[in-house]
């Protein structure tokens, strides 16, 4: 496997190992890859843990052909499963904390997805040292805005990314059409809105900044720009070089460059780069690729 930092991602290519997590060097993500034996839809690793979200024909007929099962499996460095956990929807989102003790996954209802005006999903967080379900549902987690309590039935949350002390978390809260970046704490149970029109938040490794997708329009178009959120000043700066939308959660190569997937040219979907002060262009990382986790 190569060397730390390498690049976690899962292959799309039509080589036998479609699906397949594999994993690269950073230094040079579009080279040979360690093809490893596990296939998910969306993956991520971080302090000698990770979590695979996959989907399984069990061999159950319904009234339209095969059931799936959907899986949130526990893996250790050597990528073997240590434990799978059902999931209520389809895989969405994950993330993992830095310091490995704990991992977030967002599913859909069946049937929906972010590019619906209306949907729903359902954000779990897993206590990785114990290989147990820590929050079983963000919506069980009171939420304050301006010191009060704040709830309504509409709340959806999703897309959590964790901070370098591995308990405190930032994840997206949408309610009555507006999306809020909400900051929480697993261990005490608690969230608080920080700032509105914020979706899939992704923390900077130096925990100073929340790269982002932002909507352009209404919700019904399906498009998004990429922006960076000062913590410190809440200013925010969109990322004016890439043009095309991205609906994805973002992840940091380091401080200064993040890498998201967009549909390729002839492949499924292909990761590519930028530097979020604007200085240069967006690259192509690797062809027939998404879901990247930087392994540091």
């Amino acid at each position: 496997m190569p060397s730390r930092p390498s690049l976690m991602f899962i292959n799309l290519a039509n080589d036998g190992a479609f699906n397949r997590v594999a994993v690269a060097s950073l230094a040079s993500p579009d080279g040979a890859a360690y093809i490893t034996p596990l296939r998910c839809e969306r993956v991520y690793f971080a302090g000698g843990r990770g979590l695979c979200l996959s989907v399984t024909d069990e061999g159950t007929i319904g009234p339209e052909g095969p059931v799936a099962s959907r899986w949130a499996e526990i893996f250790d460095e050597h990528f073997t499963i240590r434990r799978r956990i059902k999931l209520a929807g389809a895989p969405s989102r994950v993330r993992v904390s830095p310091d490995g003790r704990y991992a977030a996954a967002t599913v859909f209802d069946s049937g929906h997805s972010y590019a619906d005006h209306r949907f729903s999903t359902r954000t779990t967080i897993f206590n990785l040292d114990s290989a147990e379900i820590a929050i079983d549902d963000l919506e069980s987690v009171e939420t304050r805005r301006d010191g009060a309590v704040f709830a309504a039935k509409d709340f959806n949350f999703w897309g959590v990314t964790f901070a370098r002390d591995g308990d405190t978390f930032f994840a997206t809260l949408d309610t009555a059409g507006i999306s809020y970046l909400v900051e929480g704490r697993v261990d005490r149970r608690l969230m608080n809105v920080v700032h509105p029109g914020v979706e899939c938040p992704s923390l900077s490794p130096d925990n100073t900044r929340v790269a982002f997708k932002r909507r352009v329009g209404s919700a019904s178009r399906g498009w998004w720009q990429i922006a960076v959120l000062e913590l410190s000043s809440m200013k925010e700066s969109l990322l004016t070089a890439e043009t095309r939308s991205v609906d994805d959660q973002v992840e940091w190569l380091d401080d200064e460059r993040i890498a998201y997937h967009i549909t390729g040219e002839g492949t499924p979907a292909d990761l590519w780069a930028m530097r979020v002060d604007g200085t240069e262009q967006p690259e192509r990382i690797r062809q027939a690729a998404y879901s990247p986790a930087v392994i540091r």
